[in-house]
């Protein structure tokens, strides 16, 4: 199953997921009706003379009250639970008391998980996440987000500790898994409704307890606290029924990112011995955070303590997942020693090769393998030390971005600089930083700019702002944007505007199940992709034939470069994010073979359709960028 699958298949389950919640959460909020209002009832009974008298006094409007004061408190609570992980993974380590790692540190294990997170990061051309460590001395980490462009990774301290690099890998591998295959937006959907059924228990024990202390005084508390009473029992059904449905969705996803770990590695040991790590020391991978339990679906391995049956496990049991990893495995586990570790390799060139067939490409989307990983690690060693320190840092990132629009012209060159006068440390640092740019090839100016996307992150929402307006001045210091300049702004505007303009991230979702309400969409890019591609007007025209055959769309004609503004591209790459993930592949694999109809794939051909497939959120490795 690819990666276009794996997306389509978490869409249908979180819809799914969303049915089945709907339909507990509707369900305990009508018996929580009835129960209030019963008790409502019984207030005015127990006043009453009798039963009979007490009936005449009551208000029929009550049930009605009751069901909109019951929906407005729940509703208020999932708002809440939204609105404190709205900020993504970023909210979610922290609230487990997590602590980012800032590149530099002097720590050995926590500067080998960047490395390793890094590496893996630019094989999948994905922007580097931010990683948070946690003061755990168990063994279990995560992935939260809502999307790639605002993951995070999180270890405890006692996964960095106690795991040799290859395990490190393996469970890295895993969570990379779930940030590819669509999981993380599914434990955070299920985080926010679970809140909501179970503070129906939580307002039952509030009220059981007021009640307790009244009794004695005031017979009128009898009914309350049996209402009280009433909402832990239906809170804790609700309750129930939540944790099993979740503890379903999440052992699945469990099994198929193991599988993944091990795709991606081609090494079924070092999960599989982080697996017996787990189990074979005295470690384990419970978690003592009170956050802990309403998280725990988002591990690596289990984070609380289950003592009642394996359907309530968020996890499958480690033999069984160690098994289906090794299927003769005879049954020992590690104490924890680091394994012999495979060396690094210290060039690319073992790993070159060509992909002659641009669909292979969209095809590896979303995949990792172990020869992405050695070329992506080789690309690191091999970059200038002063630009990878750069990419750290959010202020020598913010030069780097500016550094990497510096145009050759002298004369260009000198009306960009000047616009930076009025802060010359930083002009100094551009300066400083265009020197190494000089030293990149073409194919490595994205990594780069992905590799800063963590450190910019770290800025205020004042200096991205500002970020945006100086990079805007260097581009248009020439009075025109090419290309490269729009690929550049582009890309990191789909990185960092979801992070700085929150009320962006959760807008309205509406799919698109077909290319016919998006076909000027799809021409508009494909126009793009054929224009850029070849050399003359005979040859995009094929090229965009070639595409529409592809999708199938007839009677849509190339739109000619000069009538393509780079407005319309933005707002059709908008939509077209919106198709279903199927779709997507299908749009990508036209995009594909409207590049190489004529064969030659250019450099500017193959960033064009990396960053169209990011924009859809269908990361591409850059690493299968075919030869020019």
């Amino acid at each position: 199953m690819n990666f276009f699958e794996q997306q389509d298949q978490a869409r249908q389950k979180t819809g799914l997921l969303i049915v089945l919640f709907a339909t507990a959460v509707f369900c305990i909020i009508g018996l929580t009706v009835l129960l209030m209002t019963m008790s409502f009832w019984g207030l005015e009974v127990w006043s009453a003379t009798s039963i009979s008298d007490g009936a005449k006094h009551i208000n029929w409007g009550l049930l009605l009250k009751t069901a909109f004061a019951v929906i407005a408190v729940v509703a208020c609570v999932i708002f809440f639970k939204r609105l404190q992980i709205s900020q993504g993974g970023h909210s979610i380590a922290e609230l487990l008391g997590g602590r980012p790692i800032e590149h530099g540190t002097n720590n050995i294990d926590e500067q080998r998980l960047l490395n390793v997170v890094e590496e893996m990061a630019i094989a999948a051309g994905l922007p580097v996440p931010p990683v948070y460590v946690l003061p755990e001395t168990t063994i279990n980490a995560f992935a939260a987000g809502f999307s790639e462009s605002d993951a995070v990774i999180g270890v405890t301290r006692g996964t960095l500790e106690r795991l040799s690099r290859d395990q490190l890998q393996g469970v890295v591998a895993h969570e990379f898994s779930h940030i590819l295959h669509g999981d993380m937006r599914l434990n955070l959907n299920l985080i926010t409704v679970l809140a909501g059924i179970i503070f129906i228990a939580q307002a039952g024990r509030f009220i059981m307890h007021g009640a307790g202390r009244v009794r004695g005084r005031n017979q009128g508390a009898i009914p309350v606290f049996a209402a009280g009473l009433g909402l832990i029992v239906i809170g804790s059904i609700g309750t129930f029924f939540g944790s099993l449905i979740k503890a379903a969705v999440s052992r699945q996803r469990e099994f198929l990112a193991d599988a993944s770990a091990v795709q991606y590695t081609r090494n079924p040991d070092g999960i599989a011995g982080a697996l017996k790590v787990i189990a074979g020391s005295n470690a384990g991978s419970n978690l003592g955070s009170p956050r802990a339990e309403e998280c725990s679906h988002m591990f690596f391995g289990d984070a609380i303590f289950m003592r009642t049956f394996e359907a309530f496990s968020t996890h499958p049991p480690l033999d069984k997942r160690i098994l289906r990893i090794e299927p003769r495995w005879d049954g020992s586990y590690l104490p924890g020693k680091p394994l012999k570790e495979q060396p690094e390799p210290k060039t690319t060139a073992h790993y070159q090769r060509k992909i002659d067939n641009l669909t292979e490409s969209v095809r590896n989307t979303g995949v990792l393998d172990p020869i992405m990983v050695a070329v992506a690690g080789a690309l690191m060693n091999a970059m200038p030390s002063p630009l990878y320190q750069a990419t750290q840092q959010p202020g020598s990132a913010y030069a780097l971005m500016l550094a990497l629009r510096l145009d050759s012209d002298s004369d260009i060159q000198r009306k960009q600089l000047e616009t930076m006068r009025s802060n010359p440390m930083m002009l100094a640092e551009i300066q400083r930083l265009y020197t190494q740019t000089q030293k990149l090839a073409a194919e490595n100016i994205l990594p780069v700019i992905e590799m800063s996307i963590p450190a910019l992150k770290r800025q205020s929402a004042e200096q991205y702002k500002q970020l945006k307006e100086d990079l805007t001045k260097f581009i248009m210091a020439d009075k025109h944007s090419d290309k490269n300049e729009w690929l550049h702004f582009r890309l990191l505007s789909h990185y960092l505007d979801q992070h700085y303009l929150p009320k962006q991230k959760h807008k309205l979702r509406r799919s698109y199940h077909a290319f016919s309400p998006v076909k000027q969409a799809c021409a508009c890019i494909l126009s793009l992709l054929a224009n850029e591609s070849h050399a003359n007007t005979q040859d995009s025209d094929h090229a965009f034939a070639t595409s529409m055959e592809v999708l199938k769309l007839p009677n849509l004609q190339r739109i000619e470069q000069d009538q393509l503004s780079l407005s319309n591209v933005n707002q059709a790459l908008a939509q077209l994010e919106f198709l279903v993930p199927l779709l997507k592949e299908q749009f990508l694999t036209a995009c594909a073979a409207g590049i190489q109809a004529n064969q030659a794939v250019t450099v500017m051909g193959w960033d064009l359709l990396r960053v169209t497939a990011a924009c859809l959120g269908c990361p591409m490795p850059i690493i299968n960028r075919p030869d020019a």
